[in-house]
């Protein structure tokens, strides 16, 4: 698939660009509508958007462009098609070719961010919501995202997973090590989008073991909020240090970023990890 051009946006005017932050949208957005959209929402100080705490990081978001959405029964913006909004689980088989393609074009866009900022993986962030989420997630689980080393850090909004009931089971096995459980998921997530082991064992585990935030509105009428527990008890299993969040009020029935609350949670921990956030009290 010939995917559109992601939407870039530069750090700030005279600002030297030190990170990358790379997020992916949900389905039925856009690259340039979820960006603005993101933008729109302020931290509890008003009029302080995501760029303003990090005027030295650039964000990019790739963009889905369309394909068949079966329960719409209409071409539509999306990473991948599912049968039912009802059950994600159902006929997971129509997600495979988006996740297999999808995984491809952030490994490429990684990589070029990579290269830009001097061969330093840890100063690029991976992430994306709903459907995108998804997307990233499988990015990491495959090892296509660490194909040039560990990324800085994992942003799941509203997140939720393919075949997470694969993925629980084996990082559930009682008898396996977190290295194991980290190179066994990188198997089978790799056997189901049929594409050879990206990385090596002691490579995925050690890659695997980012720091991860996860936010989800409990009030989330779309995704339930059950699957950001599901994916923190799997990064958790192999070592992963997660930063789990719970919002109630969001827009758009509770399946959307809670601001100024959860903003101000995204903020506080990037800060945390990378000490970049402009003082808050800086004008």
């Amino acid at each position: 698939m010939t995917y559109p051009p992601p939407y870039v946006f530069e750090p700030a005017k005279g600002e030297t660009h030190t990170h990358t932050i790379i997020l992916l949208h949900g389905r039925s957005s856009t690259a340039e509508d979820f960006a603005r959209d993101l933008f729109s929402l302020n931290t509890s100080r008003i009029t302080r958007n995501l760029p303003f705490h990090f005027p030295t990081w650039k964000w990019v978001f790739p963009d889905a462009g369309t394909r068949w959405c079966t329960p719409f029964k209409e071409e539509r913006s999306a990473w991948f098609d599912t049968f039912s909004l009802d059950d994600l689980r159902e006929r997971q088989d129509l997600q495979v070719d988006g996740l297999r393609e999808g995984i491809r074009l952030v490994q490429k866009i990684i990589e070029e961010e990579v290269g830009i900022l001097g061969g330093n993986a840890e100063k690029v962030i991976l992430g994306g919501f709903s459907q995108g989420s998804a997307t990233a997630l499988w990015s990491l689980f495959t090892g296509a995202a660490m194909m040039k080393g560990n990324l800085g850090a994992f942003v799941g909004l509203s997140a939720w997973m393919p075949f997470a009931k694969e993925a629980k089971e084996v990082v559930e096995r009682p008898t396996s090590s977190s290295t194991m459980k980290a190179e066994n998921l990188g198997n089978v997530f790799a056997d189901i989008i049929g594409i050879v082991p990206l990385v090596s064992a002691r490579a995925m585990q050690t890659c695997l073991q980012i720091p991860v935030y996860l936010g989800h509105g409990t009030d989330d009428a779309l995704i339930s909020v059950k699957n950001c527990h599901e994916l923190s008890s799997i990064f958790a299993a192999i070592g992963a240090k997660t930063e789990t969040r719970e919002y109630v009020g969001a827009d758009r029935e509770g399946h959307w970023i809670k601001a100024p609350e959860q903003v101000d949670d995204i903020v506080g921990f990037l800060t945390r990890i990378f000490g970049e956030a402009r003082d808050k009290g800086a004008e």
